[in-house]
């Protein structure tokens, strides 16, 4: 394609939603035979667009529906409904003929921007240093029933804090205004993406700061109690760990009991070969 173009390869196209809607399908329609590679890649991108819906409408219901469980567990398949609805209705401004811009805005400021890593970010130190990395490694090896290696311990709690920091704070320090193509966005659309940005960032140390001025105590006690986890595992949970512990239990001592049992007939067998020998 550059040779075709007459440019270098890193000027055919930029990163952005031309990469997947225009190059990518130009270089399948030059693979032979081009309608079953187009096949494959526009199946592809809509099984990537499935999946990611998937996973994010869930963990976004998981979190709603537990956290008001009496209210939304009942009615669990209706309420999913209405937010898919109104997440599509949302999506629709940007297949309208301006649409690839305020998705360029939407991608730049939130999908892949700076609120996106500021969200890991803090979900990664919550997890790893306040839940704790060692907990984390126990229920993991529960729940695969391996324990996993120390490398991922390693990433856990020093290496991915660590990078995510430094791309968050590279973010700023090679920081340039959002472009589409040779059209440059006004000031106006700028402060709109940081809106959008703040929108998902705010609720992080504002819940924070909500959190110190509401609950009872000195700042020391509350910030304690803050960052003390209080799960409580469900009774299911509880019920499963007995019976896998008492099964392996019950599993220990019929083994046990095998090499009892092979240990005894074999104390039998030298015997009878000893008496055998003392006779001959």
């Amino acid at each position: 394609m550059a040779n075709q173009k007459g440019v270098e390869v890193a000027d055919v196209v930029q990163s952005g939603p031309a990469l997947a809607f225009l190059v990518y399908p130009e270089v399948v329609l030059a693979i032979a035979p081009s309608p079953f590679w187009a096949f494959l890649f526009f199946i592809m991108l809509l099984n990537l667009g499935l999946d990611t819906q998937f996973s994010s409408v869930e963990s976004l219901m998981t979190g709603l529906v537990d956290n008001w469980p009496e209210m939304l567990r009942p009615h669990r398949k209706k309420f999913t409904l209405g937010m898919t609805v109104f997440m599509c209705l949302l999506g629709l401004p940007m297949i309208t003929r301006g649409g690839m811009y305020v998705f360029q805005l939407m991608d730049f400021y939130a999908a892949s921007g700076l609120s996106l890593l500021w969200c890991v970010f803090f979900q990664t130190v919550a997890i790893c240093w306040v839940f704790g990395a060692g907990k984390m490694y126990v229920c993991i090896e529960e729940m695969i029933g391996y324990r996993v290696g120390w490398y991922w311990y390693v990433c856990w709690v020093f290496l991915a804090p660590a990078f995510m920091l430094f791309i968050f704070v590279f973010y700023f320090v090679r920081y340039s205004p959002i472009t589409m193509g040779d059209y440059h966005y006004p000031a106006w659309g700028e402060v709109l993406g940081f809106a959008i940005s703040l929108s998902s960032m705010l609720w992080v140390p504002g819940y924070a700061i909500y959190y110190l001025l509401s609950t009872p105590g000195s700042w020391s006690q509350v910030l304690r109690q803050g960052v003390t986890p209080v799960i409580k595992p469900r009774m299911e949970a509880v019920l499963a760990a007995e019976q896998a512990r008492l099964s392996a239990q019950e599993f220990r001592d019929l083994e046990m009991n095998l090499v009892d049992d092979s240990l005894d007939g074999s104390d039998v067998n030298d015997a009878h070969e000893e008496q055998l020998f003392s006779e001959k």
